[in-house]
């Protein structure tokens, strides 16, 4: 049996579903006509809550930045009851349909709630208060409401993506609008004609009375261009409010609309003196801020009934903020060349020698030292050279035939020894090829015995030579099975060759499988730059670091220098050979690093300008006549 209270919520919901009923025509219009969020999901919400049996309240919550907000309540439009709200909050954490006070004998009145996600995001949550007929049916009642707002929430689903769209498609249209003023000033290579034409498209896209664009110089803005208008300076009276207003605007860093609202702390005053020339018209003023100052304005005047919308006012923001830095530029690049020099060093001697700038005075001063160093300081002149270390001797293991691989025992940078196999060659066919002569030489044996149990010396001379072929095949085939094992002719290292990716896979007579190098001697091979090779000699001595070792360095002496050019990464390269004079017990193969070869003492400056001196030449050489 129900209690008392259920009965009243009962009662209650049936008294409210009927002018429901009565008013569903006029929702569903609403609904259909609702322009902003608030409308659609009041219209709404008022239509579910009619569907879902026993509805006695319920909200609809959107998300925001910094949390959710009641969108829409029923049937108090600023009620939201406590459980409610708790309802909707564990729809949100638990992203999914929930159902409180399911049970009978809970003393939580029951409520639905269900949120509506947008791409995997939950924008808004909707829940619905019951007053259960039955609490044995409370359970099924319960979901036939999560029901009824599943299907309903593709309403406020298709808002919330339109909302979004339209969102989108603003900024686009705004970051296209902006593109497009910017290819305007871009199209023209001087100021005059960027400026002119900006402001003359400023005017004609935003229908605007007149745009005046303006370059701070000297602490006041002076008009660079103003729309529709080559020659303004005989308009001194009206040349002169512009500037005022921009002054105004760049003074208070901040972009003035005039007439202002009561709740802006802005100075107009020049806005004024200048809408009132106009006749009382609308005026804006868009500062020009370029990297960390205002350089300059643009304003934007309107007709007295022909007002500036709050979105075009942030576009004109946005335009303006775009192509400042385009004019500014355009501007700086007009002057004379030598008025941008002598402006350039009058300010760097104003700064050096005037107040502040200490890092600028402790640089020159720094100059001034560093040239009295270099007057007297020496080095030793080396060239630097690309170097890499190679055995004394190599040996190259190469294939006897054309084979196959069928096993790999070893790989570059492992040690081996004299007689270890290094691989093997597939030999299956030598030895198919040895059957068929050994079965070739027991047939001829068979013919000889035959021809000398019948005396037959002509075919008895025939089948032996038959008999010393086949041998000396078998000896052939046994030479080339042999030959399937490589081995290593001595003691070392493998500084190339690695067929372990290769197994199963043909080789050819002739080719190089493995290189072996021996682990006693070694020699220092250096690429030298064409333009340092004149400065080698043979003796001369220096030090080699490797990468692999950057903690100790090994002496070197130059034992050859190669008269061949080897062209390398777009450079001309000679090769230098070297003999290593130290303990050599860590160094294999291979090695890479940087050999530094002792030329002379010569200055400083010389040993780190002569890369510089030799271009130098070389270029006058060859652009001398």
């Amino acid at each position: 049996m129900s209690s008392p209270r259920h009965s009243e919520q009962i009662a209650d919901a049936k008294a409210a579903a009927r002018p429901l009923a009565v008013l569903e025509p006029a929702l569903w219009q609403r609904l259909n006509e609702a322009e902003t969020s608030n409308e659609l999901a009041t219209a709404w919400l008022a239509l579910q809550c009619s569907m879902i049996s026993g509805a006695t309240a319920g909200i609809v919550r959107e998300a925001t930045s910094g949390g959710f907000r009641l969108l829409a309540a029923w049937p108090d439009a600023n009620g939201e009851p406590a459980d409610l709200r708790a309802t909707a909050d564990l729809a949100v954490n638990e992203a999914r349909a929930v159902a409180r006070g399911a049970n009978g004998g809970s003393e939580i009145e029951p409520s639905v709630a269900y949120p509506v996600a947008l791409d995997g995001k939950t924008v808004a949550v909707v829940a619905v208060a019951l007053a259960v007929s039955q609490p044995a049916h409370a359970k099924d009642e319960l979901r036939g409401a999560i029901r009824q707002l599943q299907w309903g929430s593709a309403w406020l689903r298709d808002h919330m993506r339109r909302l979004r769209i339209e969102a989108s498609s603003g900024k686009r249209d705004q970051s296209a609008a902006t593109l497009d003023f910017i290819a305007t000033v871009l199209e023209h290579e001087r100021f005059k004609s960027a400026a002119m034409a900006a402001a003359t498209e400023l005017a004609i896209r935003f229908d605007c009375a007149r745009v005046s664009i303006g370059f701070r110089r000297r602490g006041t803005t002076r008009l660079a261009a103003i729309s529709h208008t080559a020659q303004f300076g005989r308009q001194m009276s009206l040349v002169r409010a512009v500037g005022s207003a921009m002054d105004e605007a760049i003074d208070q860093r901040a972009s003035v609309l005039y007439p202002i609202g009561a709740d802006e702390a802005l100075a107009t005053n020049a806005h004024r003196d200048l809408a009132a020339m106009q006749h009382d018209g609308q005026i804006f003023t868009a500062p020009l801020f370029v990297v960390d100052k205002f350089i300059g304005a643009i304003t934007f005047e309107r007709g007295k009934d022909h007002a500036f919308d709050p979105e075009t006012v942030r576009l004109l923001d946005v335009i303006a903020t775009a192509i400042g830095p385009i004019l500014d530029e355009k501007r700086r690049n007009d002057r004379w060349l030598v008025v941008k020099a002598f402006e350039s060093l009058g300010l760097q001697v104003k700064r050096l020698l005037g107040p502040g700038y200490i890092g600028r005075k402790l640089a020159v001063a720094g100059l001034v030292g560093a040239c009295a160093f270099f007057a007297f300081a020496s080095d030793i002149y080396r060239v630097n050279a690309d170097a890499e270390i190679e055995g004394l001797e190599r040996r190259a293991v190469v294939s006897a035939y054309d084979g196959y691989i069928q096993q790999a025992n070893a790989r570059a940078g492992e040690f081996v020894k004299a007689g270890d196999t290094l691989a093997t060659l597939e030999d299956r066919e030598l030895s198919l090829e040895r059957l068929r002569w050994v079965t070739e030489r027991q047939q001829r044996v068979f013919e000889h015995d035959r021809a000398l149990a019948s005396r037959q010396p002509a075919t008895i001379n025939v089948v032996k030579s038959q008999i010393d072929q086949a041998d000396a095949q078998l000896r052939l085939i046994d030479e080339q099975i042999a030959r399937t094992k490589l081995t290593a002719p001595f003691d070392g290292m493998v500084v190339s060759g690695d067929l372990s990716q290769r197994i199963g896979g043909s080789v050819s007579r002739g080719e190089t499988l493995f290189e072996i190098a021996p682990l006693t001697d070694y020699r220092v091979v250096m690429q030298v730059d064409e333009r340092q090779i004149a400065s080698i000699d043979v003796g001369q001595t220096g030090e080699v670091v490797f990468t692999s070792l950057p903690e100790q360095g090994y002496a070197v002496t130059v034992t050859k220098v190669t008269p061949v050019a080897q062209s390398r990464e777009g450079k001309n390269l000679f090769q230098v050979e070297g003999a290593l004079t130290g303990n050599a017990e860590r160094l294999r193969p291979g090695m890479i690093g940087v050999a530094k070869i002792d030329i002379g003492t010569e200055p400083l400056i010389t040993i780190w300008t002569r890369p510089m001196l030799d271009w130098l030449r070389l270029a006058a050489w060859r652009w001398m006549p």
